[in-house]
Protein backbone atom coordinates (compact mmCIF):
# COMPACT_ATOMS: atom_id res chain seq x y z
CA UNK A 1 0.00 0.00 0.00
CA UNK A 2 2.57 2.23 0.71
CA UNK A 3 4.73 2.13 -2.83
CA UNK A 4 1.20 2.51 -4.69
CA UNK A 5 -0.03 5.60 -2.12
CA UNK A 6 3.20 7.32 -1.11
CA UNK A 7 3.29 11.61 -0.74
CA UNK A 8 3.18 13.97 -2.53
CA UNK A 9 5.70 17.16 -1.63
CA UNK A 10 5.32 20.33 -3.55
CA UNK A 11 8.44 22.72 -2.73
CA UNK A 12 10.06 25.46 -4.96
CA UNK A 13 13.57 24.52 -2.83
CA UNK A 14 15.10 20.98 -4.66
CA UNK A 15 16.94 20.73 -1.45
CA UNK A 16 13.65 19.66 0.31
CA UNK A 17 12.69 17.12 -2.11
CA UNK A 18 16.46 15.18 -1.59
CA UNK A 19 16.49 15.43 1.71
CA UNK A 20 12.48 14.27 2.11
CA UNK A 21 13.17 11.63 -0.35
CA UNK A 22 15.90 10.34 0.94
CA UNK A 23 14.38 10.04 4.64
CA UNK A 24 11.10 8.25 3.26
CA UNK A 25 12.15 6.36 0.18
CA UNK A 26 14.05 3.39 1.98
CA UNK A 27 11.25 2.66 3.78
CA UNK A 28 8.64 2.24 0.89
CA UNK A 29 7.35 5.62 0.82
CA UNK A 30 6.98 6.91 -2.93
CA UNK A 31 7.63 10.63 -3.17
CA UNK A 32 6.27 12.49 -6.07
CA UNK A 33 8.07 15.98 -6.51
CA UNK A 34 6.64 19.06 -7.92
CA UNK A 35 8.46 22.54 -7.69
CA UNK A 36 5.76 25.15 -8.47
CA UNK A 37 2.01 25.93 -9.01
CA UNK A 38 1.55 24.25 -12.08
CA UNK A 39 3.53 21.30 -11.53
CA UNK A 40 0.84 20.64 -8.74
CA UNK A 41 -2.27 21.06 -10.29
CA UNK A 42 -0.43 18.58 -13.27
CA UNK A 43 0.28 15.94 -10.28
CA UNK A 44 -2.77 15.96 -8.88
CA UNK A 45 -4.17 14.10 -12.23
CA UNK A 46 -2.11 11.14 -11.71
CA UNK A 47 -2.16 9.00 -8.65
CA UNK A 48 -3.91 9.46 -5.24
CA UNK A 49 -1.61 10.31 -2.59
CA UNK A 50 -2.04 9.42 1.73
CA UNK A 51 -0.65 13.16 1.91
CA UNK A 52 0.22 16.45 0.42
CA UNK A 53 3.19 18.79 1.69
CA UNK A 54 2.67 21.61 0.84
CA UNK A 55 5.31 24.84 0.80
CA UNK A 56 3.36 27.55 1.54
CA UNK A 57 5.82 30.10 0.56
CA UNK A 58 6.12 28.67 -2.64
CA UNK A 59 8.27 31.02 -4.43
CA UNK A 60 6.14 33.17 -6.82
CA UNK A 61 2.78 31.19 -5.78
CA UNK A 62 1.01 31.37 -2.81
CA UNK A 63 0.56 27.86 -0.89
CA UNK A 64 -2.69 29.14 0.72
CA UNK A 65 -4.56 29.97 -2.26
CA UNK A 66 -3.26 26.64 -4.33
CA UNK A 67 -4.52 24.43 -1.63
CA UNK A 68 -7.83 25.47 -2.59
CA UNK A 69 -7.26 24.95 -6.31
CA UNK A 70 -5.93 21.62 -5.51
CA UNK A 71 -8.84 20.51 -3.58
CA UNK A 72 -11.70 20.85 -6.93
CA UNK A 73 -8.94 19.70 -8.85
CA UNK A 74 -9.59 15.79 -8.22
CA UNK A 75 -12.19 13.88 -5.91
CA UNK A 76 -9.32 12.34 -4.00
CA UNK A 77 -7.53 15.29 -3.02
CA UNK A 78 -10.98 16.18 -0.86
CA UNK A 79 -10.14 13.74 1.66
CA UNK A 80 -6.48 13.86 1.14
CA UNK A 81 -4.97 15.16 4.18
CA UNK A 82 -2.97 18.73 3.16
CA UNK A 83 0.31 19.65 5.07
CA UNK A 84 1.46 23.04 5.50
CA UNK A 85 5.09 22.98 5.63
CA UNK A 86 6.96 26.07 6.22
CA UNK A 87 9.12 28.06 8.42
CA UNK A 88 5.91 30.32 9.32
CA UNK A 89 5.25 30.77 12.50
CA UNK A 90 2.16 31.96 12.89
CA UNK A 91 0.48 33.52 16.82
CA UNK A 92 -2.38 31.05 16.37
CA UNK A 93 -0.18 28.35 14.85
CA UNK A 94 -2.39 25.13 13.54
CA UNK A 95 -5.62 26.68 13.97
CA UNK A 96 -4.37 29.61 11.47
CA UNK A 97 -3.46 26.89 9.01
CA UNK A 98 -6.57 24.58 9.53
CA UNK A 99 -8.42 27.78 8.63
CA UNK A 100 -6.94 28.44 5.39
CA UNK A 101 -7.84 25.21 3.96
CA UNK A 102 -4.90 23.12 5.60
CA UNK A 103 -5.11 19.72 7.94
CA UNK A 104 -2.36 20.25 9.44
CA UNK A 105 1.39 22.36 9.89
CA UNK A 106 5.04 20.96 9.79
CA UNK A 107 7.30 23.23 10.60
CA UNK A 108 10.44 23.86 8.57
CA UNK A 109 13.51 22.71 10.17
CA UNK A 110 12.47 19.72 11.03
CA UNK A 111 13.64 16.12 12.49
CA UNK A 112 13.65 12.88 11.29
CA UNK A 113 11.67 11.57 14.01
CA UNK A 114 8.67 14.44 13.28
CA UNK A 115 8.51 13.36 9.60
CA UNK A 116 8.10 9.54 9.84
CA UNK A 117 5.51 9.88 12.44
CA UNK A 118 3.42 12.34 10.16
CA UNK A 119 3.73 9.95 6.97
CA UNK A 120 3.08 7.23 9.35
CA UNK A 121 0.00 8.59 10.28
CA UNK A 122 -0.86 9.57 6.94
CA UNK A 123 -0.20 5.97 5.70
CA UNK A 124 -1.47 3.97 8.59
CA UNK A 125 1.12 2.27 9.14
CA UNK A 126 4.25 2.65 12.02
CA UNK A 127 7.20 4.22 10.71
CA UNK A 128 8.75 5.35 14.26
CA UNK A 129 11.33 2.85 14.17
CA UNK A 130 12.56 3.28 10.93
CA UNK A 131 14.57 6.25 12.36
CA UNK A 132 18.43 6.34 9.88
CA UNK A 133 21.29 5.77 9.49
CA UNK A 134 22.67 2.37 9.61
CA UNK A 135 25.84 2.87 8.47
CA UNK A 136 28.14 2.00 11.55
CA UNK A 137 26.66 -1.73 11.26
CA UNK A 138 27.43 -2.00 7.74
CA UNK A 139 31.08 -0.64 8.82
CA UNK A 140 31.34 -2.96 11.14
CA UNK A 141 30.81 -6.21 8.90
CA UNK A 142 33.52 -4.84 6.32
CA UNK A 143 36.41 -3.34 8.95
CA UNK A 144 35.25 -4.74 12.25
CA UNK A 145 33.18 -3.53 15.27
CA UNK A 146 36.76 -1.14 16.47
CA UNK A 147 37.63 0.04 13.74
CA UNK A 148 33.79 0.96 12.26
CA UNK A 149 33.20 2.46 15.83
CA UNK A 150 36.00 4.69 14.74
CA UNK A 151 35.37 5.96 11.60
CA UNK A 152 31.56 6.77 12.95
CA UNK A 153 33.02 9.12 16.10
CA UNK A 154 35.53 11.13 13.17
CA UNK A 155 32.41 11.34 11.23
CA UNK A 156 30.74 12.96 14.26
CA UNK A 157 33.71 14.93 14.84
CA UNK A 158 33.47 16.29 11.47
CA UNK A 159 29.60 16.58 11.63
CA UNK A 160 29.81 19.12 14.86
CA UNK A 161 32.54 20.80 13.44
CA UNK A 162 30.99 21.66 9.97
CA UNK A 163 27.82 23.19 11.87
CA UNK A 164 30.26 25.60 14.01
CA UNK A 165 31.34 26.40 10.94
CA UNK A 166 28.19 27.36 9.46
CA UNK A 167 26.84 29.07 12.41
CA UNK A 168 29.78 31.08 12.45
CA UNK A 169 29.19 32.26 8.84
CA UNK A 170 31.47 29.73 6.77
CA UNK A 171 29.66 29.33 3.17
CA UNK A 172 27.38 25.90 3.22
CA UNK A 173 28.66 25.14 -0.04
CA UNK A 174 32.02 23.41 0.24
CA UNK A 175 31.31 22.09 3.42
CA UNK A 176 28.64 20.52 2.56
CA UNK A 177 30.36 18.83 -0.18
CA UNK A 178 32.68 17.50 2.19
CA UNK A 179 30.81 16.67 4.41
CA UNK A 180 28.14 15.10 2.61
CA UNK A 181 30.69 12.81 0.69
CA UNK A 182 31.97 11.67 3.93
CA UNK A 183 28.71 10.45 4.96
CA UNK A 184 27.60 8.66 1.64
CA UNK A 185 31.22 7.02 2.10
CA UNK A 186 30.83 5.84 5.62
CA UNK A 187 27.28 4.73 4.30
CA UNK A 188 25.13 7.06 6.27
CA UNK A 189 22.70 8.09 2.90
CA UNK A 190 20.07 10.57 4.48
CA UNK A 191 22.79 12.64 6.33
CA UNK A 192 24.86 12.40 2.86
CA UNK A 193 21.96 13.91 0.97
CA UNK A 194 21.35 16.44 3.14
CA UNK A 195 24.92 18.01 3.57
CA UNK A 196 25.36 17.39 -0.20
CA UNK A 197 21.88 19.69 -1.15
CA UNK A 198 23.71 22.61 0.49
CA UNK A 199 25.67 22.44 -2.69
CA UNK A 200 23.19 24.31 -4.72
CA UNK A 201 21.72 26.24 -2.13
CA UNK A 202 21.79 27.12 1.75
CA UNK A 203 18.13 27.61 2.14
CA UNK A 204 17.71 24.29 3.90
CA UNK A 205 20.67 24.96 6.80
CA UNK A 206 18.31 25.26 8.99
CA UNK A 207 16.41 21.57 8.47
CA UNK A 208 20.21 19.92 7.52
CA UNK A 209 21.24 21.53 10.89
CA UNK A 210 18.54 20.13 12.62
CA UNK A 211 18.65 17.03 10.79
CA UNK A 212 22.52 16.54 11.82
CA UNK A 213 21.70 17.51 15.70
CA UNK A 214 19.14 14.68 15.96
CA UNK A 215 21.79 12.25 14.66
CA UNK A 216 24.09 13.10 16.94
CA UNK A 217 22.00 13.02 19.53
CA UNK A 218 21.22 9.18 19.08
CA UNK A 219 25.63 8.35 18.84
Amino acid sequence: MMEKYGILLIDDETAYHAIVAALLEPHGVTVRRAGDADAALAAVQGEPAAMILLDVQLGADDGRELVASLRRMRPWVAECPVIAFTTMQPPDGDRYFRDRGFDGWFHKPFQAAGLLALTGRCLGTDLSGALPDGGESTLSRLLGAEAAAAMVERLHDHLREAVTAIDDGADPAPIGHRVGGLAGTLGFPMLSMAWLSLQDSAAAWPTVRSLTIEALGRA
